[in-house]
């Protein structure tokens, strides 16, 4: 019972032979000894009990400071005194705050900017694609006026070769039915109105023969509607001259067609080209110098080209004899291919320019 009891002593106090040698009453040795347990057992007392001293000794002075700072005791002088700190650090933290929210509210601005750009550059897609739209039902799509207008202007207004350049354009339907008919009679005449000196009517024939190119590439950006039709061109040269040289005769005229944006824009452009006048070769033409053809006289070619090789479309409006001559117009073709021993020349010179020349 009594071992129980017992408290274990630091081997500074448990060790008789290090304690004072001097006599002590039984009571004075107890009282220390408790007095050096207490200290070594309870520190926080001893804490307490040295800041109480510091308080006494010190207090007419913290109250003359508690006094000067205004506050009623030595707590709320501790908690003045070390406010400024605080205060910096709470300071900090809602700087800190305020910061993360600006980037936040900055992050949310930009984002929504984002998203309106977003939906601009969609309804302008969408208004773009409904004006496409509404230029195809009205025969117009994707601007085919505009690109028939630049192409115009840029071979009439060429700074040196506009008086040599034909050009048109023309609706992909049209450039594939008239390769269909090509593809079938890739050779014809036509004739070409000529001055006269006796002032009577003179035509000098035209040997004519299609060539067919390989398919242009899309554009990228196009759907895919299908190849795009075979480039072509077609070359006049006169009938005497295609008998003498053969296939080795100058041409005069080279009819190109373009067809790009046969898929993308639903035309085909066409460019004419009248062969420059050489030293060894034919006399160019008196009313364009330097070049082999007026350019009045390639464009009846070209149009006598289009009255035979679009003979088989129905023109809006046409009545029973445009409709007849027309037929009578795509049958010559055959007919030149197929028996060309009953080919009635006089004949084609109505045909290609009744009504015009």
């Amino acid at each position: 019972m009594l071992r129980s009891s017992l408290v274990r002593l630091p081997r500074s106090i448990a060790s008789s032979s290090r304690l004072p040698t001097r006599a002590l009453s039984s009571t004075a040795a107890r009282s220390d000894l408790l007095s050096k347990l207490e200290e070594q057992i309870t520190p926080r007392e001893l804490v307490e009990k040295k800041r109480k001293e510091f308080e006494a000794k010190y207090g007419d002075k913290l109250k003359n400071k508690a006094a000067a700072e205004g506050v009623s005791d030595l707590d709320e002088l501790k908690e003045k005194v070390k406010a400024p700190s605080v205060m910096a650090k709470i300071n900090a933290q809602r700087w800190a705050e305020e910061e993360a929210a600006k980037a936040e509210a900055k992050r949310e601005a930009e984002e929504a900017a984002r998203k309106a750009a977003a939906n601009m550059k969609a309804e302008d897609l969408s208004a773009k694609r409904e004006a496409a739209r509404a230029a195809q039902a009205e025969g117009d799509r994707a601007g085919v006026k505009a690109i028939a207008n630049i192409w115009t202007t840029y071979h009439t207004t060429h700074a040196t070769l506009a008086n040599s350049f034909l050009s048109a354009s023309l609706p992909t339907p049209t450039y594939e039915s008239m390769l269909q008919v090509a593809k079938a009679n890739p050779f014809f005449v036509l004739p070409l109105p000529r001055d006269s000196s006796d002032g009577g009517d003179a035509f000098e024939m035209f040997y004519m023969q299609w060539l067919f190119h390989p398919s242009p590439t899309p554009p990228p950006d196009v759907k895919n509607n299908g190849p795009l039709p075979p480039v072509a061109s077609v070359i006049f040269t006169p009938l005497a001259e295609f008998k003498s040289a053969g296939e080795w005769a100058e041409p005069f005229l080279t009819l190109t067609f373009y067809s790009d944006l046969a898929r993308s824009h639903n035309t085909v452009l066409m460019r004419g080209e009248i062969s420059p006048e050489s030293a060894k070769g034919p006399n160019g033409s008196l009313d364009n110098p330097g070049f082999l053809l007026a350019q009045p006289q390639a464009q009846l070619l070209a149009l006598a080209l289009q009255r035979f090789y679009c003979a088989n479309l129905a023109v809006p409006g046409e009545d029973s004899k445009a409709k007849q001559e027309r037929i009578q117009r795509h049958q010559a073709l055959s007919d030149f291919r197929e028996k060309p021993e009953q080919w009635d020349w006089q004949n084609l010179i109505g045909m290609a320019y009744a009504g015009i020349a």
